[in-house]
């Protein structure tokens, strides 16, 4: 099987070995399958988005395999099932212009992460990566990507701001919210994204905002409309 990557930038955000966290007690990390359903609102552009997550086992492994569908664009992603780390992700991304597909797979790694960092191979994978996050006993980390010189080209700031309770259709949810936002100078022009995940197992990400794509981009929100879990 191929297992065949964007979302622009900060618009990633909006729909982790660290890495982002481990298993815990042997326990697994995400359901053995799982389908959420999402509004985004880009501006005045409404859409639905669609993400399926399954476990998949055979004589290579195991792994979860998370897809995403939305009018301009279809990803999958192969995660880890001890780190949700994305060892392998394609997305397609279609507009009036064209149509492109970007892969990105992790052949080989030698960077460690710091005591204080999440290493990630790109900004697209973080919101489903993040869900291994360390909830509840860690406030503050580094986000760090592979490939880049030094892994500091861009690097950016995550703070858990605590946690609040979101109205979606299928009642309140208590949320852990996070703020992300670009280290140094560059962080005052693309100012913080926002992400709540709820914090009951298995972590799923509730809402977020931020912005489309950069400065002056419209505003995108993601909420969640449903999600379902099998056994």
């Amino acid at each position: 099987m191929a297992y065949p990557r964007k979302l622009p930038f900060i618009a990633a955000l909006a729909l982790v070995p660290v890495f982002v966290g481990a298993e815990v007690a042997g326990l697994p990390l995400l359901p053995v399958s799982e389908r959420i359903v999402y509004a985004r609102t880009i501006g005045d552009k409404s859409e639905e988005v669609v993400v399926l997550t399954r476990l998949v086992s055979s004589k290579d492994g195991a792994w979860y395999e998370l897809t995403m569908h939305s009018p301009d664009q279809d990803s999958l992603y192969r995660l880890d099932t001890r780190t949700l780390f994305a060892n392998y992700a394609q997305t397609t991304i279609r507009s009036k212009e064209s149509t492109i597909r970007r892969v990105t797979e992790v052949l080989e790694e030698r960077s460690a992460a710091g005591a204080d960092e999440i290493l990630l191979p790109g900004i697209d994978s973080l919101p489903y990566s993040l869900r291994a996050f360390d909830w509840g006993s860690r406030q503050k980390a580094k986000i760090r990507f592979l490939g880049t010189v030094g892994g500091s080209d861009f690097r950016f700031g995550l703070d858990v701001a605590g946690k609040e309770s979101i109205v979606t259709p299928k009642g309140e949810v208590v949320c852990w919210k996070v703020q992300i936002s670009l280290d140094g100078v560059l962080g005052s022009f693309f100012g913080k994204s926002s992400l709540w995940y709820s914090v009951d197992f298995p972590h799923y990400l509730v809402k977020s905002e931020g912005s489309s794509a950069g400065p002056g981009s419209p505003q995108s929100v993601l909420t969640l409309v449903s999600y379902s879990a099998g056994s």
